[in-house]
């Protein structure tokens, strides 16, 4: 018998902070819409720009890794 597993998405909270205090959606608006559950033209303009800032921290940190990684 196979349980069927579901993993919950999660979001970066620094970032969802970001989209609330610029679009004043609540964090549920804007997980909702980033997972696509909500259309519409703000939703896909929350969405790009979470994916943008997303992308953006993971390039962040990674750089900082490589920079503290040569610095042994």
């Amino acid at each position: 018998m196979d349980k069927n597993i579901k993993t919950k998405p999660s979001y970066n909270q620094d970032i969802l902070k970001i989209l609330k205090n610029k679009y004043g959606y609540s964090h549920d608006y804007i997980r909702k819409s980033i997972r696509g559950d909500r259309v519409g033209h703000i939703s896909d303009i929350i969405k790009a720009e979470y994916n943008k800032l997303n992308n953006e921290s993971k390039k962040a940190i990674e750089n900082k890794a490589d920079e503290l990684k040569d610095r042994k």
